[in-house]
């Protein structure tokens, strides 16, 4: 497993990763917004509380690509490189996704109370 690797193996580690790192930081947008769910749109109060859960969970993923680089047969860097790329930007653009749909949600809850309130 240590010898030279084939460009299909450094893309294919390269897709791995990537995969494992979007997957990871979904879970870690599914957590955001239980947690904001939760504590009734409170969401400050709940992201604090989950950052120090996702931060485990972005640790988890590395840890999975850094303990089975002996046991699946591809180039380790890749592979770590684009699981931290991928949890990067799944991250960032799985809370930019729940922050638009949470805007949403706040805008017709906004409606929906002036309409109550005009209606009276």
């Amino acid at each position: 497993m240590d010898g030279p690797f084939g460009a299909g193996q450094y893309v294919l580690g390269a897709l791995l990763g990537l995969a494992l790192g979007l997957l990871f930081g979904y879970g870690n947008m599914r957590i955001t917004k239980r947690a904001v769910k939760k504590n009734n749109g409170d969401g400050l109060a709940a992201v604090t509380a989950t950052n120090m859960l996702r931060s485990f969970l972005n640790v988890v993923a590395l840890a999975i690509v850094f303990f089975t680089r002996k046991l699946v047969p591809l180039p380790f860097y890749a592979t770590i490189i684009a699981t931290a790329t991928g949890l990067a930007f799944g991250n960032v653009y799985f809370t930019w996704l729940l922050t638009k749909e949470m805007k949403k949600d706040m805008e017709a809850a906004q409606q929906q109370k002036a309409d109550s309130e005009g209606g009276e």
